[in-house]
C-alpha cells in the first residue's frame, strides 16, 4: 500500500476554512457589540451606586478605630479623631483637640508603644471631669424617637478646658517629659532657657516648643531643622545665620554633618549664651572643634593653621590660659568672634566679611581705638612666619628659638651648675680641715700612741 505523504498543517488549514464558512460575520460583530455595551452599563451602574451610597451614609459612618480593640488609647481616640473636636480655654481661646493618629504612629513615641496617659496622666478618666461632665452618649450619637442612633462622624463638639490659657496647658503637659527623659532634664537645669523661665518669663522654651507634641521625630533630622526650630524664637539671629557661610552651606546640604548649627555652639539642653560667665572664653574651643580638625577642614580647603596660629599669638595664649584657669571672668583679649563675627561669619575673601580688605582695621580698632592704617600690617593674618612669607620674622623667631632662648636658659643652667659645684667643693674642703684640726688637738692632749679601746 502506498503511504500518504504527510503535509504539515494541511488538515488544520482545511478545518479552519470549513469553520469560517459556517460563521455569519454580521452576527458575530453584533454579539461583540452587545457584550461591550453590557460591561459598560455594569461599570456605570456600580460607580453610581458607590457614589449614592457614600452620600447617603456620610455623617453617619463610624470612623475606623485607629487603636486596637481593648487598647487604652481606644477611648481617647473616640473623641480625639474627630476633626471638629475643639477645646475652649478660660481666656476664650479655642483650639483643635484633633489628633492625627497616623502622625503619632510615625513619631518616635508611636513605635515605642507609648500610650496617651504617659504624657497626659491627669486625663485617665472619661470624661476628664467626672464632677462636671460636658458630654454624654447623645452628644455623639443621633437620637430618633428616644433611641440612640449611629455615631455621627466629625460632630461639632466644644468642651471647656481646665486651663487659663494655651501656655498654662503646655507648661502642665511639659512636666510629663521628665518622667522618661531624666538626663535631658538634668542637663537643662542650669540652662539659659530654665533661667529665663525661673525669672518669670513663662514663654521661655519648653520641651514641646522645640520637639513638638504628637509629631515628635528624631532630633536633628534633617540637621537644617535645628536652625529652623531655634529660629521660631530667635528670628533675627536665624535670618543672619542663613546668609552666613555656615548657613548657606547647610541650606544647600540640609544633612551636612560638618556645618555647625545652633546646638553645636550653644548646646542642646544645656543651652549657654553670651551672658554665661564661661561662654566667652570657651568660644575659642568651640571654634576649634571644627577648625582644628584636619580632615573636616580639608574638605572645604580651609587650613587648620588659622586656629593654630591664633593660639600661638598673644590673643590666643591669653584667652586660652584664662579658659583653662576657669577664672569665671571673660578675658579682655580678642577672640575669634571679635574679628570674624558670630552668626554673620563670612569667608575672609567675601566682601561682606568683617575682616575683608580694609575692614581689618575696623576690627582692630574695636580693641585698639588709636590704631592707625599701618597697625594691621604688624599682624601676620594667620600666616606662619616662613622664609618665603616673612623672612625677617622667620629670622627673629629662629634667633629667639635657637640662639637667645636656649643661650639664656642654657647659660643660667651652666652658671647654676658651676656655682653648685664650687659650693660643694668649698664645704668638703672645710669639713676636711675641721677633721684634721680635731685630730691634731686630740694627739696633743692624749699623745700619739693613746689607744681609745685599751680599757675595754
Amino acid at each position: 500500500m502506498k503511504k500518504e505523504r504527510f503535509r504539515p498543517n494541511s488538515g488544520y488549514r482545511r478545518h479552519r476554512v470549513r469553520r469560517s464558512r459556517g460563521t455569519n460575520p454580521r452576527a458575530r460583530a453584533l454579539w461583540l457589540w452587545s457584550l461591550s455595551g453590557a460591561l459598560l452599563f455594569a461599570l456605570v451602574w456600580a460607580v453610581s451606586l458607590a457614589s449614592a451610597g457614600g452620600d447617603a451614609t456620610r455623617g453617619l459612618e463610624t470612623t475606623p478605630p485607629p487603636a486596637e480593640e481593648g487598647s487604652p488609647d481606644a477611648n481617647c481616640q473616640m473623641c480625639h479623631t474627630n476633626h471638629n473636636f475643639r477645646g475652649r480655654f478660660q481666656d476664650g481661646e479655642i483650639i483643635s483637640l484633633y489628633v492625627d493618629v497616623g502622625e503619632f504612629e510615625n513619631s518616635v513615641h508611636g513605635p515605642a508603644g507609648l500610650e496617651c496617659i504617659a504624657c497626659h496622666p491627669d486625663t485617665e478618666r472619661y470624661p476628664h471631669q467626672p464632677s462636671n461632665p460636658q458630654i454624654d452618649c447623645t452628644t455623639c450619637h443621633l437620637t430618633e424617637d428616644g433611641q440612640v442612633g449611629a455615631v455621627v462622624r466629625d460632630v461639632e463638639l466644644t468642651v471647656d478646658l481646665p486651663y487659663a490659657d494655651r501656655r498654662e496647658m503646655t507648661v502642665a503637659i511639659n512636666a510629663a517629659c521628665a518622667t522618661c527623659h531624666e538626663e535631658a532634664e538634668k542637663e537643662a537645669v542650669d540652662s539659659m532657657h530654665v533661667r529665663v523661665m525661673e525669672s518669670g518669663n513663662r514663654y521661655a522654651p519648653l520641651c514641646a516648643d522645640c520637639h513638638g507634641s504628637h509629631d515628635i521625630t528624631t532630633p536633628g533630622q534633617p540637621r537644617v531643622q535645628i536652625t529652623r526650630i531655634c529660629g521660631r524664637c530667635h528670628q533675627a539671629v536665624y535670618s543672619t545665620y542663613r546668609t552666613s557661610v555656615h548657613g548657606a552651606v547647610l541650606a544647600q546640604e540640609p544633612n551636612n554633618p560638618d556645618v555647625p548649627t545652633c546646638v553645636d555652639c550653644h548646646g542642646v539642653h544645656s543651652v549657654r549664651g553670651p551672658r554665661s560667665t564661661t561662654f566667652s572664653n570657651d568660644s575659642i574651643a568651640i571654634c576649634g572643634n571644627c577648625h582644628a580638625d584636619p580632615a573636616r577642614m580639608a574638605r572645604y580647603d580651609v587650613p587648620t593653621r588659622v586656629y593654630r596660629t591664633y593660639l600661638e599669638d598673644f590673643h590666643g595664649r591669653s584667652v586660652n590660659l584664662a579658659r583653662l584657669a576657669r577664672t569665671g571672668k571673660p578675658s579682655p583679649e580678642a577672640k575669634c568672634v571679635h574679628c570674624h563675627g558670630t552668626h554673620n561669619i563670612q569667608a575672609p575673601d567675601d566682601p561682606r566679611s568683617t575682616v575683608a580688605g580694609e575692614r581689618v582695621l575696623s576690627a582692630c580698632q574695636r580693641c585698639h581705638p588709636g590704631a592707625s592704617e599701618r597697625f594691621p600690617d604688624a599682624w601676620m593674618r594667620h600666616r606662619e612666619p616662613t622664609w618665603e612669607e616673612a623672612p625677617v620674622i622667620a629670622a627673629v623667631n629662629m634667633a629667639y628659638g635657637y640662639v637667645l632662648v636656649p643661650g639664656v636658659i642654657g647659660g643660667f643652667l651652666l652658671y647654676i651648675g658651676l656655682d653648685a659645684r664650687k659650693r660643694w667643693l668649698e664645704k668638703r674642703s672645710q669639713l676636711r680641715r675641721a677633721i684634721a684640726e680635731a685630730e691634731q688637738e686630740i694627739e696633743a692632749e692624749l699623745g700619739v700612741d693613746y689607744d681609745f679601746f685599751e680599757d675595754e
